[in-house]
């Protein structure tokens, strides 16, 4: 078979969990097992990207990180020389607005209580259905709380996510909405769907108990959150190096390789079939007079276009491999599942994608400072999250605010996307965005002047949204649905034989952070990645 190349291992997708995978396979197996990586687009690093916009560095992907709870990836960052950075906690708002009056609300209006914010009203939901902590099931606030709380590990998150149970059922087998719906009145999470931060996704009603487990590590108060200081893709833009111009070069990557096919062979390996495209670069880039290219396509591009000379005529490019990785969230692999075994295929759909847009927004005179608290603003703005950053140059003055949003807010964003194919974040191309901004968040809202808030559009010397609801991403994150068994889940989608195989040795493998037990973050992914290295024999 002269036009097929032989790799011990390919891995498919070129996100931090297939660059991950790559590079612990590299140290783990040596460099007489080869490696092949194929991206279906022209960059590295999914749904990772960071843009530096006027001296801040905008994290149109993941920004923070549970610094305890997220070990792999604290290792990760110190393996490859880089640093963190401090990040506010999650922060609730605490405008009239966002406030919730329990024993008003609950009691139907009958008496008045103290005001909680949504965040406490979502710890007191999680308190009263575990009931575990021994406190004040009215005072999220107890300090017994607390205490408990801070005993948490992942075994006692392991106990939530399969032995857990509320009124007789266990939480794995709800939604998170059913759930909190036993311990709190409609009103009550009602003001948690609409005017919580970060991604509360009870209106998708995931499971609860992954969810739960989600928050018991966001909220534990022993840790905190934190950033990478030269930029989250940093990660990726290491990892390539040194997979690219590393000493073991018995591995190789590629770029716009897209896969389209999966075949069992007669002797238990795998054939695969890439579309090979040459795509242009992304327009977006040309926009802005600041440099806010991906510095990874920098240093990556020439040593990853060309590396397959054995093309066909129609540009499929034929791969054999002992193993093969499907780095990959949902909706590529919901496009391949009819090459998928049945089974397979339908824990594929087992995760809910969640979307999300994010957009940001430079402004040369911000009404901000280094003291604006998340979330100002938030509850007069189509937004799930509001964050500010300042800083002062001598005379002048600089900011950005980020605002991320779900649905619905995320709507409200979503037609200022210009470009059909949405594969990097826009910068400074549909202007209608500023004014978009401009409607809720300018100096001052009452003012309605015309002159004015033309005069403070010119302000804003650069912006730029993300919407990853688009494909090939259709999510910023993932989250199982109720009635899923998270663990065996896993396990099968770790490995797996093709249905058509002659033999039964599992040798596809699926991970990533949609099909993880630390969904919303790269430590899931992370985590999968070493479990299926343990198959790759």
């Amino acid at each position: 078979m002269p036009d097929i190349i032989s790799s011990d291992t390919v891995i498919v997708g070129g996100g931090i969990t297939g660059l991950y995978t790559c590079y612990k396979l590299k140290q783990v197996k040596g460099a007489n097992h080869t490696v092949s990586l194929f991206e279906a687009t022209d960059r590295f690093g999914g749904r990772i990207e960071t843009v530096e916009m006027d001296g801040f560095l905008a994290e149109y992907g993941p920004m923070r990180f549970e610094k305890l709870a997220q070990p792999l990836l604290m290792d990760l960052i110190a393996e490859l020389d880089l640093e963190t950075k401090p990040f506010v906690p999650y922060t609730a708002a605490k405008d009239p607005d966002s406030l919730f009056d329990l024993t008003f609300d609950e009691s139907g209006g009958k008496c008045s209580g103290s005001k909680l914010t949504t965040l406490e009203l979502l710890k007191l939901g999680i308190l009263r259905l575990l009931n575990a902590s021994g406190g004040d099931m009215n005072d999220p606030n107890d300090p017994r709380h607390r205490a408990w709380w801070a005993t948490l590990d992942e075994e006692y998150y392991s106990y939530v996510r399969n032995e857990a149970s509320y009124n007789g059922k266990y939480l794995y087998e709800i939604g998170f909405w059913n759930a909190l719906s036993l311990v709190l009145s409609y009103r009550a999470v009602n003001k948690i769907i609409h005017y919580g931060t970060f991604y509360h996704v009870i209106h998708f009603n995931p499971n609860a108990a992954e969810w739960i487990i989600f928050w018991l590590r966001g909220l534990h108060p022993d840790d905190e959150l934190v950033g990478i200081k030269q930029g989250t893709e940093s990660l990726v833009q290491e990892l390539v190096r040194k997979l690219d111009y590393g000493p073991e070069l018995s591995g190789s990557l590629h770029l716009n390789h897209r896969l389209t096919a999966l075949f069992s062979q007669p002797d238990g390996r795998v054939l695969l079939e890439f579309k090979a495209e040459n795509k242009t670069e992304n327009k977006t880039e040309n926009k802005t007079e600041n440099k806010t290219e991906n510095k990874t396509e920098n240093k990556t591009e020439n040593k990853t276009e060309n590396k397959i000379g054995n093309k066909t005529g129609n540009n499929v490019v034929k791969v054999l491999a002992k193993h093969v990785v499907l780095a990959l969230p949902r909706c590529p692999l919901m496009q391949l599942r009819p090459q998928l075994p049945e089974y397979i295929g339908e824990l594929v759909d087992f995760v809910i994608p969640i979307p999300l847009v994010k957009c940001f927004f430079v402004n040369e005179n911000p009404w901000w400072n280094e003291f604006t608290p998340p979330q100002t603003r938030a509850s007069s703005t189509p937004a799930r999250e509001i964050h500010y950053a300042f800083r002062k140059d001598g005379n002048r003055k600089c900011g950005i605010v980020m605002v991320y949003g779900d649905p619905p807010s995320m709507r409200y964003w979503m037609p200022f996307v210009r470009q059909p194919e949405h594969l990097k974040a826009e910068l400074n191309l549909d202007k209608r965005l500023v004014e978009g901004y401009l409607q809720y968040l300018r100096s001052n809202p009452d003012n309605t002047d015309v002159e004015d808030i033309e005069a403070e559009a010119e302000l804003i010397s650069c912006f730029g949204i993300r919407d990853w609801s688009r494909e090939p991403f259709e999510a910023g994150c993932h989250i199982w649905k109720a009635g899923v068994r998270t663990e065996e889940a896993i396990k099968e989608l770790t490995a797996f034989s093709l249905q058509d195989s002659p033999m039964l040795n599992k040798n596809v493998h699926i991970c990533g952070e949609a099909y993880s037990d630390f969904q919303g973050f790269i430590e899931g992914g992370l985590r999968t990645a070493l479990q299926v290295i343990k198959h790759i024999i």
